[in-house]
């Protein structure tokens, strides 16, 4: 990998391809501007849906991930100081309101796809539901946290008439964002902001 004067990322190799250098520069520049108050801020769920076209001798995809998946951090920190009762976030209501959301009966938890369209497999995404709904009631018996990478990982098998990817995937946002509200990072001591 190279790195030039100006490049804000890691870049691979001339002739592999990364991220847009130009579309990523002007995305975090964006991000960043609005974190002053200059500009509206975008929502977290703005930067993790990000998406930059892939060109030869761009950045590094893993560098930036990891550099949007911190953005977004900050972003929620910043909201979070300005929601809530004076500020403090309230970690068992937001969880109630989560569970409230993505905890319906057994095959019926999302809107499904058409029948002859496809959406994510009902019993992939139920098994993972009730994984998160463990650990919004405080974890399993190991003690086992579910983390953000956890959630961001999870892939689910397509299946004609599951359940539509959009609705699985705007509440999997709010797992997300609740999870980077109320868990602690790993290293860090004492509350987060």
């Amino acid at each position: 990998m190279t790195r030039g004067q100006h490049d804000r990322y890691p870049r691979v190799r001339r002739w592999s391809k990364g991220y847009h250098r130009g579309q990523v520069d002007a995305f975090v520049s964006n991000v960043e501007v609005s974190l002053s108050g200059m500009i509206p801020m975008p929502t977290a769920t703005d930067i993790r849906r990000a998406g930059f076209e892939l060109r030869r001798g761009g950045y590094d995809t893993t560098a930036v991930d990891a550099a949007l998946d911190e953005l977004e951090g900050r972003v929620l920190a910043v909201q979070r100081l300005s929601a809530g009762r004076r500020g403090r976030a309230d970690p068992a209501a937001d969880a109630a309101v989560l569970r409230e959301e993505i905890s319906g009966s057994y095959m019926q938890r999302f809107p499904r796809a058409g029948a002859l369209r496809r959406g994510y497999d009902l019993d992939d995404v139920d098994d993972f539901v009730d994984r998160v709904l463990v650990a919004l009631d405080g974890g399993d018996a190991t003690g086992r946290q579910l983390a953000v990478d956890d959630v961001r990982a999870a892939v689910f098998r397509p299946r004609r008439g599951g359940y539509r990817e959009d609705a699985v995937d705007d509440a999997l946002d709010h797992v997300v964002e609740h999870l980077m509200l109320h868990q602690p990072r790993e290293g860090a001591v004492g509350p987060q902001p």
